[in-house]
């Protein structure tokens, strides 16, 4: 559909600080409190129609495993994605000096130059 536009997104962080719970909100509108971890990677979608622009914006989000077993299978993901979303846990100072010490440099070489990033 020519009104429709896809927009690939990539949530990124530490295991346990709370991507998955992110994304269920958004999808579903629900919150489900010790969650199991994500292994490799998840696929989730969400349309969403503006109907005063006549278009649609297809949000196409990758709920990516935190462990760092996994940090080498995660750099396919973020390298065509539009928007990467940086997560930490506020309880757990380790998961935000983990955004500084290795996310936030891995986006910054990996993904499109254009990426949006966001903290959370």
């Amino acid at each position: 559909d020519d009104n429709t536009q896809s927009c690939k997104v990539v949530l990124l962080g530490e295991s346990g600080v709370g991507k998955t719970c992110i994304i269920n909100r958004f999808i579903n509108d629900t919150f489900e409190e010790g969650g199991i971890s994500t292994t490799g990677a998840s696929y989730a979608d969400k349309m969403i129609t503006f109907p005063e622009y006549k278009k649609s914006l297809k949000f196409e989000i990758w709920d990516t495993a935190g462990q760092e077993k996994y940090r080498a299978l995660t750099k396919i993901f973020y390298k065509d994605a539009s928007i990467a979303i940086l997560v930490y846990d506020i309880t757990r100072k380790q998961s935000f000096d983990e955004l500084k010490d290795y996310w936030y440099s891995q986006v910054a070489e990996s993904a499109p130059k254009k990426i949006s990033k966001y903290n959370l």
